[in-house]
């Protein structure tokens, strides 16, 4: 493409100076511009056969004839060689009015040609020059010596000097090319990277309308018709465009609500932590935006990850003496006939086998044993899972009604920690979710979620939970029982991440507490062999 624009402008700037002398000859006082001597008509004819062969140059260059560039570069210096020679044998040879041409020609074949082509050529034109200043030229006296050599001298200069900027010319097109496909890949990886970047992304302009957006920008602000017209953002969401107004400091901080989300889902109301940085010596700004309770639920993680560690520590260090002090209690119970002493001693057991319970359940959760995963057919498994477990006295009298549950439904989990995790959300209900009527009910389902997971359902027909308990429903040691540990919920999470699994709650639109459990459709290996 660059040989063909080259190849066009040349073209251009050839025509218009062909044109300008053929109308230059054949002004009316052109004796007093230009000397044409005794051949003026045949001047006249080759000017215009010069004009004439400029626009076969064009037509050519239009058509794409011949299709090699080089060709057509080496067919017009040929053809502006004997042109130019032509003229200046008939028009007074290099004291003649056209002695300029030379030069000309020199500067498009240095252009055309380039490197080694253009400096044979060179010196080719140069004997010709000289051939025919001393045999051949039209004029009564030959130019002296010195005045060829001087002007030998001046093409060859403006030889040398039009190919080193040609060259320098190539070598700064072929460096901004570069740079500009080193833009282009960098502009791409910076769109890449905004687009699967987790924080929210929108670029604004002077008018404040989203010029550029990521994804995650896009949910959560909760706008749904997007377009690639720029959006005032008062459209996208109103609270972004009033946080803007009241925000006067660059890089500034606030937190806003704005409903964003799944609009389907009870509470689509979210806490939005936005900054705003006004780009410097730009006219653009963005706003970056971050799920506020996202962040507090992760700092919350970090937190009791931390924590447990320490409980683990102390639970560690708690067991032994606990043991000590359970064994010795009952030593002195054997020894004391004293029904009120019997029964301090009873309330002691009963205590140390809860702290006993609390310290192994802190140390399984530390220590979680590996998942043993293998299929598990849920039509047939939940059955006989719920009559094993309503062997419980808490559990035996729960009402339990499972779904039609498709046969080909089957995860992958360890039996036994599944069985651990159905056991701790039916106790929970029987603790939390007795209804008015003072009955337990819990339903089961299990539905296909995508390709990869089963979402299988556990609703209790209870109260519910409360907003501000249901932020901290999965927290280890979190609970409004006095005398729970609250460490059943935090067990089941916990459970379910090691079989590649999670859950999720909610209260029922029709009352009670869903929860949602999520587990893989296929094994770990067998993921990693698909």
């Amino acid at each position: 493409m660059g040989d063909w624009r080259r190849l066009w402008g040349i073209s251009a700037y050839r025509l218009l100076i062909a044109a300008a002398i053929a109308i230059l000859v054949r002004l009316p006082v052109n004796e007093t511009i230009i000397d044409l001597g005794g051949h003026a008509e045949l001047l006249h004819i080759l000017t215009l056969v010069a004009a004439l062969v400029s626009l076969v140059y064009l037509l050519g260059l239009l058509l794409r004839w011949p299709t090699q560039p080089r060709r057509h570069a080496w067919i017009q210096v040929s053809t502006d060689t004997l042109l130019v020679l032509l003229l200046l044998h008939f028009g007074g040879g290099v004291s003649g009015p056209f002695s300029i041409l030379p030069f000309l020609l020199l500067v498009s074949t240095a252009s055309l040609l380039r490197g080694k082509s253009a400096f044979v050529f060179v010196w080719i034109l140069l004997a010709l020059l000289v051939g025919e200043s001393l045999f051949g030229g039209m004029t009564a006296v030959h130019p002296p010596l010195g005045q060829l050599f001087i002007y030998l001298l001046a093409l060859v200069a403006v030889a040398v000097l039009a190919d080193s900027l040609v060259a320098s010319l190539e070598r700064g097109n072929r460096l901004a090319l570069q740079r500009d496909a080193e833009v282009v890949n960098l502009n791409a990886l910076s769109q890449e990277i905004v687009q699967h970047m987790d924080v929210g992304i929108f670029v604004l302009d002077r008018q404040s309308r989203v010029v550029l957006s990521n994804p995650a920008a896009r949910t959560l602000s909760g706008y749904r018709k997007w377009t690639s017209m720029p959006i005032a953002i008062g459209v996208v969401q109103p609270r972004l465009a009033m946080m803007l107004r009241q925000a006067t400091a660059n890089d500034s901080e606030m937190v806003i609500t704005a409903n964003g989300r799944d609009p389907t889902l009870q509470d689509s109301t979210l806490t939005l932590l936005v900054r705003r940085i006004d780009l410097p010596d730009s006219s653009y700004r963005l706003l970056l935006l971050r799920d506020a309770s996202a962040l507090r639920a992760r700092e919350r993680e970090a937190q009791l990850a931390a924590l447990g560690r320490l409980a683990a520590n102390i639970a560690h260090e708690i067991r032994n003496p606990l043991s000590v002090i359970r064994h010795a209690g009952s030593l002195l119970a054997e020894r004391m006939d004293d029904p009120a002493s019997q029964h301090l001693f009873d309330i002691l057991e009963r205590e140390t086998v809860r702290i006993n319970a609390i310290v192994e359940s802190v140390l399984e959760m530390a220590r979680p044993s590996p998942a043993h995963s293998e299929p598990i057919f849920l039509r047939s498994w939940l059955p006989m899972l719920t009559a094993q477990l309503q062997a419980d006295p808490l559990l035996a009298p729960m009402s339990i009604a499972i779904g039609e549950i498709a046969p080909q439904l089957t995860v992958y989990a360890d039996p036994a920690q599944l069985r651990r995790v159905f056991w701790n959300l039916l106790h929970n209900s029987a603790q939390y979710g007795v209804a008015e009527d003072a009955t337990m009910r819990v339903e089961i389902d299990a539905v296909p979620e995508d390709e990869g997971n089963i979402m299988v359902t556990l609703r209790d027909f209870g109260p519910g939970v409360k907003a501000e308990v249901m932020e901290r429903i999965f927290e280890p040691f979190f609970t409004t029982n006095p005398r729970g540990t609250g460490l059943g919920l935090s067990m089941v999470r916990e459970l379910l991440r090691i079989n590649d699994g999670r859950i999720a709650c909610e209260n029922h639109p029709q009352g009670g507490v869903l929860f949602r459990i999520f587990l893989p459709r296929r094994g770990w290996t067998e993921r990693r062999d698909g």
